[in-house]
């Protein structure tokens, strides 16, 4: 197993420079895949790796395409770089870097499966995220016909590179928001296995969110949407994997 960290990036620096000694000392290869940010964030970005980070290979997107749009760029960037598996960690610093050890070893376990992180939210996260988050996992739930996925929406996950790249490529899923939820729904349906793992998160004090309020409501809600098309017209085999699956555990 070869495995890197893919980080995404628009305008965390200050944040990321607090994150990333803790990365670095972990030993991992990064890729960082700017979406497009500010001059001047950017060239702070540069010279932050090019100080501190020697295993590292710096993407950037000419135009702003979301969070999802900057992990499926940094997917398939290690992938071609050779890597198998990649995890994938927020730049601003809400995910507790002393997990990695636990998805790596749950990734050397099952090395076929996505490990995601379940997240063990501190006092930081307020009660209307902490709530609209069930809203992501009720759909998730409906569209997979499963409850495999303890958690839809955190971006705190170990990928198997070649079947996700390959998921990617065929099936286009949003490139903001709706990323997490929607490629943990269609690895469902490819067979693709889920392990979930308890992760601390919190919220940085003075942390800055780009969640767009209309525009990404609006793709959230077409890609569920488009989801619960898609289960509709895969009943019949997500109808015969559940019964099959049921009829192993009896057995």
């Amino acid at each position: 197993m070869l495995m890197c960290t893919v980080v995404p990036h628009f305008d965390h620096v200050e944040q990321f420079k607090v994150l990333l000694p803790q990365l670095c000392e972990e030993g991992l290869p990064l890729i960082v895949v700017d979406d497009a940010s500010p001059k001047d964030s950017f060239e702070k970005l540069q010279r932050l790796l090019d100080e501190h980070a020697d295993l590292s290979i710096l993407v950037r997107h000419d135009e702003n395409l979301g969070k999802g749009g900057a992990v499926m760029t940094g997917l398939k960037t290690a992938l071609d770089a050779g890597y198998t598996h990649a995890l994938q960690i927020d730049a601003d610093g809400q995910h507790d870097v002393a997990d990695i050890a636990r998805f790596r070893e749950a990734a050397a376990k099952q090395p076929d499966c996505i490990i995601c992180g379940e997240p063990v939210f501190d006092e930081s996260i307020s009660r209307l995220r902490y709530y609209a988050r069930y809203i992501t996992l009720s759909f998730s739930w409906l569209e997979s016909l499963s409850t495999q996925i303890r958690d839809a929406l955190c971006g705190y996950r170990l990928y198997p590179l070649e079947p996700v790249v390959a998921l990617i490529e065929k099936s286009n899923p949003g490139r903001r928001m709706a990323f997490d939820p929607e490629i943990l729904v269609r690895a469902i349906w490819a067979g693709i296995g889920l392990k979930f793992i308890p992760v601390n998160v919190q919220y940085p004090e003075g942390g800055k969110s780009h969640f767009h309020y209309f525009r990404d409501n609006v793709e959230i809600s077409w890609m569920h949407t488009r989801l619960i098309v898609g289960m509709l017209l895969r009943l019949p085999t997500l109808l015969w994997r559940k019964r099959r699956g049921a009829q192993e555990t009896v057995t």
